[in-house]
C-alpha cells in the first residue's frame, strides 16, 4: 500500500471549487506531510485505472463543495455500482449540504436517495471520522443516524499564514468587490435586488474602486464545454455583464483557478456579495467580508464564523407545482427575495465601519477554534 490519499474534487470552473482543492492540499502539506496526495476529477467515472490507484492508497476522501445532494451517489461522486470494490476506508472532507431554503428546521428533513445512504453506510461502516463544512450539514447527518462527522469548516477557510494573525482593521478602504451570486438566473426578483444592490453600494463608494466579480466564467464556449449548452449560466451572466457596461461599473472575470481568486482578492479591501468562497477567502486573511446568503450554503457559513451575513431570500417556494413551473421556464420565481437586504447592508456596513470589525473580529477568533477540529479530523486519518 502506498502513502497516499486520493481525493475526488469538484472544481470545473468556479473559482471557489478551485479554492477548496487549493487550500486542502496545503493543509495536507502542513499536517499530514508523509502522505502524496492524488488528485481525481469527482465528476467523473472512476475505472479500472482509477480503482486500481485507489486501492492502493490509505483511504478515499470525498472533498468539500454542497455534495450532501440527495443524489450524492452515485449523482455528485461517480463511484462504483459495487462500493465492495472500493477495498480502502472512505471519508469526507468539508461537505456541505445544498438546501434551497436553508434553514435550520431544514436539517430535520433533508432528502437523500436510498443509494446515497448507501454510500454514508460504508463510510461510517469504515470507521472513519468524516468531516462537513457547518453545523446544519452536521446536524442533517445526525437526524440520519450518521454520529461519525467532525464540523470541521470548509477546508478553503484556513489560510495556515494567516490563522494566527490578528484582524487589523484598515485605515483606508479603496477598493470595494461586489461578488455576483446565481440567484439571478432562475429568478427576476433576484436580479432586481442584485442591481438595487449594486447601484446603491456604487453610490456609498464613489470615490473608491468598485467592481463587480464573476466567479463563473464569461466566456461562453470555454462555460458550454464545462457545463453544457444549455445552461442559462450561458447567456445570463453575459446580460448582466452588459448592463454593467451601460451602468458605466467596472466588472472582472476571475474564473478558472484557485490562483485567480487569491491574487484579485488579495488586492480587495472590502468584500461585498453572494459568492460564499470570497467571502470565506477574505475572513481567512482578516480582511472585511459582507456575504449576502442565496442559499443554505450561505446560511450554514453564519454557523460556521459568525462575521457580517445579511439575508438576500426571505423564503423559496420548494412545492410541486413551481418545481414544474421553473422547469418547463414558466417565468416565475422560486426565490422570494429579501425587500429589506439593501438597507441592511448599509446598516451592517456602517456599525462595522463605527465599531472598527465587532463582527470581524468575531470570525477571526472563530476560525482558529475551527482549526483545531480540522487538525484533530486530518490527525485522525490513516
Amino acid at each position: 500500500m502506498n502513502n497516499q490519499f486520493v481525493i475526488l474534487t469538484g472544481s470545473k470552473n468556479n473559482a471557489g471549487d478551485f479554492l477548496i482543492k487549493y487550500r486542502a492540499k496545503k493543509l495536507f502539506e502542513s499536517i499530514r506531510p508523509y502522505r502524496d496526495i492524488i488528485d481525481f476529477n469527482a465528476w467523473e467515472t472512476i475505472d479500472n485505472k482509477k480503482l486500481e490507484v485507489i486501492n492502493q492508497s490509505k483511504c478515499l476522501i470525498l472533498m468539500g463543495g454542497p455534495a450532501l445532494q440527495k443524489n450524492m451517489y452515485p449523482g455528485v461522486y461517480k463511484l462504483p455500482k459495487n462500493l465492495d470494490e472500493i477495498k480502502v476506508p472512505i471519508t469526507t472532507m468539508g461537505i456541505g449540504w445544498k438546501s434551497p431554503r436553508g434553514n435550520w428546521k431544514d436539517t430535520f428533513q433533508y432528502p437523500l436517495s436510498i443509494t446515497t445512504m448507501k454510500l454514508l453506510d460504508r463510510i461510517k461502516a469504515d470507521g472513519l471520522k468524516g468531516s462537513v463544512r457547518d453545523f446544519h450539514t452536521l446536524n442533517t447527518l445526525e437526524n440520519k443516524g450518521y454520529d461519525n462527522f467532525l464540523m470541521t469548516g470548509c477546508p478553503a477557510y484556513y489560510d495556515l499564514e494567516n490563522i494566527e494573525k490578528e484582524m487589523q482593521f484598515p485605515r483606508e478602504i479603496d477598493k470595494i468587490a461586489f461578488s455576483l451570486g446565481v440567484s439571478f438566473v432562475e429568478n427576476n426578483s433576484m436580479e432586481r435586488q442584485i442591481k438595487t444592490q449594486i447601484l446603491s453600494l456604487k453610490e456609498r463608494f464613489k470615490e473608491k474602486l468598485f467592481e463587480v466579480v464573476f466567479h463563473h466564467s464569461l466566456d461562453k464556449q470555454l462555460f458550454m464545454q464545462t457545463y453544457g449548452s444549455k445552461h442559462r449560466h450561458n447567456y445570463r451572466h453575459n446580460e448582466f455583464a452588459d448592463w454593467l457596461i451601460k451602468q458605466k461599473i467596472n466588472y472582472i472575470d476571475i474564473s478558472g483557478s484557485a490562483e485567480n481568486l487569491i491574487n484579485y482578492y488579495s488586492n480587495v479591501d472590502l468584500h461585498i456579495g453572494y459568492r460564499v468562497h470570497a467571502h470565506i477567502f477574505m475572513n481567512s486573511v482578516k480582511k472585511l467580508s459582507l456575504l449576502i446568503s442565496e442559499d443554505g450554503r450561505a446560511k450554514g457559513s453564519k454557523s460556521v464564523i459568525n462575521g457580517m451575513v445579511v439575508d438576500g431570500y426571505v423564503d423559496t417556494r420548494e412545492n410541486f407545482i413551481f418545481k414544474i413551473l421553473n422547469k418547463l421556464k414558466f417565468p416565475i420565481d422560486r426565490v422570494i427575495s429579501n425587500k429589506y437586504s439593501n438597507p441592511e447592508i448599509h446598516k451592517m456596513l456602517s456599525y462595522e465601519f463605527e465599531t472598527k470589525g465587532h463582527r470581524s473580529f468575531q470570525s477571526s477568533v472563530l476560525l482558529k477554534e475551527n482549526l483545531v477540529i480540522m487538525k484533530l479530523f486530518l490527525a485522525s486519518l490513516p
